[in-house]
């Protein structure tokens, strides 16, 4: 399936539907040009499917990474294929596979994707997912639902990884961030709760983003963030769903990009689970209960 594209007068989305429904080009109009918000696509990376390397990739059926690959719920031992160094699994298990279009309208498009079309699919509960992407004047919205299509009860988490371009019209400015958490994770695959922030993981009040040093995933934020650009006089606002409970800040050194995800569930949240810590975000899920993701981008 090709490209689709949404368009309104400020904002342009592409989404590719055989890549995980990820998002290949988020851009805002300017001087009669469109400007990347979020980071381009390579050509290539299009062609290959290659969701890793464009501008943003949902998450589910869980965020980010588990130790090991491996997992324990309600008693079960389960081991999944590692998919990154350090024998992680990571990122979920369908951004690198054909979704469905189910709906497309001036202003919306809705995907799916079943879990049961797919015999090698690396996970051991089946699920149906759901995306809705909107554009709505100058605002992205994207709500994305995971629903246990199983007989017995399944962990679940969502989220998404969207990659924001650190200058937009000016190269020489430096994007500014804040948001408010509670704490944030030691470890890239923690094994204990999250911890009081240290000065250094506060971005509230507002400051300009560090060129490196971060990939953390932050516990009790208060599901809004704000980032600035300064020379370019532009100003992106973020609000998620109370069901999105943590937010990852991953600053990649000497790129012009990085990543401020709002998910539902901390690095290595099945462990943590299975630890006793309910607070990690992940959501149990009953025979045909959803977990709903909403999330919303607006640019001012």
């Amino acid at each position: 399936m090709q490209t689709l594209h949404l368009e309104n007068s400020r904002l342009q989305l592409a989404i590719e539907p055989e890549a995980g429904a990820s998002i290949s080009a988020f851009a805002l109009r300017h001087g009669g040009e469109w400007i990347p918000v979020l980071r381009p696509t390579p050509p290539e990376a299009i062609r290959a499917g290659n969701s890793s390397a464009m501008s943003s990739f949902l998450l589910v059926p869980f965020s980010n990474r588990l130790t090991g690959a491996q997992f324990s719920f309600q008693g079960e031992h389960y081991q999944l294929q590692a998919n990154a160094d350090g024998g992680y699994a990571i990122h979920g298990c369908v951004r690198k596979r054909p979704w469905t279009l189910e709906k497309q309208r001036s202003d919306h498009l809705q995907l799916s994707f079943r879990s049961t079309d797919f015999a090698d699919l690396d996970f051991p509960f089946p699920f149906r997912a759901q995306i809705i992407y909107g554009l709505s004047n100058d605002t992205l919205t994207a709500e994305l639902t995971v629903t246990n299509t199983g007989d017995k009860p399944m962990p679940a988490g969502a989220g998404f990884h969207p990659y924001f371009q650190r200058a937009l019209f000016d190269p020489t400015e430096q994007v500014e961030l804040e948001f408010s958490a509670t704490g944030a994770y030691r470890d890239l695959s923690p094994e204990e709760a999250a911890q009081e922030l240290r000065s250094e993981q506060r971005f509230h009040p507002m400051r300009p983003l560090p060129d490196r040093g971060f990939d953390t995933c932050f516990a009790g934020w208060n599901h809004r963030a704000k980032l600035r650009w300064p020379k370019s006089e532009v100003t992106g606002e973020i609000e998620s769903d109370a069901s999105l409970g943590h937010i990852i800040l991953f600053t990649p050194p000497a790129e012009p990009f990085f990543a401020l995800e709002p998910v539902s569930n901390a690095n290595n949240g099945f462990n943590l689970l299975a630890k006793g810590l309910t607070d990690a975000g992940v959501k149990v899920l009953q025979s045909d209960e959803a977990l709903v993701a909403g999330f919303r981008f607006r640019l001012c």
